[in-house]
């Protein structure tokens, strides 16, 4: 049976599912990350000491993606409720504390994400306004990294919303660990 309060949300179940649907896309591209990162190295490694010609390319690209594989990962580790937690204090507490605890953490997460998102945001305009570039062998502009930073974190703060707003309990995984 739908309730007042679902019919009034039903609106949201598109957005949630383009916001799944683009945080898995993320999250694929964030293996690609790595799988250019192990290549990248192993032919470093291969140019390096066997043909002695090191590339002056391998680390920056290393770096960047690592900045991919970070910031392209949170959003699917938040939706799944696999980021780290930190659960001493409520496992000591009676459930309806842990619970009210659990969802004020939740807000607090979702509000530092959200934040940290429109600063992150805000820099990568500037960025791309000026022409930064990165310092690394094998520079390029700036703001697509930092553009990501804040779409990971948005994405990230969105799911900590949804995670408020969904009735579930928050998940620890202290059990499975």
């Amino acid at each position: 049976m739908t309730g007042p309060g679902q019919a009034r949300l039903a609106w949201l179940a598109p957005l949630a599912a383009a916001h799944d649907a683009l945080t898995g896309a993320g999250f694929f591209c964030a293996a690609v990350c790595l799988a250019t990162i192990v290549t990248a190295y192993c032919y470093e490694v291969v140019a390096r000491y066997f043909f002695n010609a090191p590339t002056s390319w391998a680390s920056a690209l290393a770096s960047y993606a690592l900045c991919g594989i970070i910031f392209l990962a949170t959003p699917e580790l938040t939706r799944k409720n696999m980021h780290i937690v930190i659960n001493v204090l409520t496992d000591r507490m009676l459930v309806r504390h842990a619970a009210y605890l659990q969802r004020v953490v939740t807000l607090a997460c979702a509000a530092t994400c959200l934040f940290a998102a429109w600063v992150v945001g805000t820099m990568a305009f500037t960025q791309y306004k000026q022409g930064i570039e990165t310092i690394l062998s094998w520079p390029i502009p700036k703001w697509p990294l930092t553009a990501l930073i804040a779409y990971g974190l948005l994405s990230a703060g969105i799911y900590f919303i949804r995670h408020l707003f969904s009735g579930a309990p928050a998940q620890t995984r202290a059990a499975e660990l």
